[in-house]
């Protein structure tokens, strides 16, 4: 256990460091433990992997009915919803604070990056290395499938995903750091 306290603070500090995260407003702290929020996650995401720079970026602005424009992550949730990186519901929703699942963040996390798209079969052979595979949402498991191959998924020693556990700070910092070792080493796995 102590292995991965010490992997978590480094990813944290150097998250951190780059900006991509930042202390908790509430309580000025980072609190790896806190869940992630849909709000947050389009902001980190943003942040990481360079949303604004995408040319859907200048896509027209997409109607929010749960929120209004004077919040302060109002422009980092559109970024992350005209790039396709996050979506509303039927109505109109974005659930700005509402938690996020592990299957949830890291399938957007997928999406910022690139979902590939991999045949069913593979997706299937792929996610059964997972005990717990079964209970990513269908929506969710071609995304994940990525998430998984490319090592974004920090996983338990029985090789547990936890798909339906809330995301951590620390899950997502986690994974953070292995798309930056990705990006500054390309042939790291």
């Amino acid at each position: 256990m102590m292995p991965q306290t010490q992997s978590n603070q480094t990813s944290i500090e150097r998250v951190f460091s780059m900006g991509w995260m930042s202390h908790l407003e509430e309580d000025a702290t980072f609190d790896p433990t806190a869940s992630v929020t849909r709000s947050e996650l389009a902001q980190v995401l943003g942040k990481s992997f360079k949303l604004y720079q995408r040319s859907t970026a200048e896509n027209p602005a997409i109607s929010i009915q749960d929120m209004g424009g004077d919040r302060p992550d109002y422009a980092a949730i559109q970024i992350a919803l005209k790039t396709g990186t996050m979506t509303v519901d039927s109505q109109g929703r974005f659930f700005p604070d509402r938690p996020v699942t592990r299957a949830e963040g890291l399938a957007i996390f997928a999406q910022a990056y690139g979902v590939f798209q991999l045949s069913e079969d593979a997706v299937t052979d792929l996610l059964n290395d997972y005990p717990d595979a079964v209970d990513i949402p269908d929506w969710a498991k071609q995304a994940m499938a990525t998430a998984l191959q490319e090592g974004f998924v920090n996983t338990d020693s029985n090789q547990a995903i936890r798909p339906l556990d809330l995301m951590t700070r620390a899950d997502l910092a986690d994974a953070l750091i292995q798309y930056l070792e990705k990006q500054q080493n390309p042939a790291f796995v």
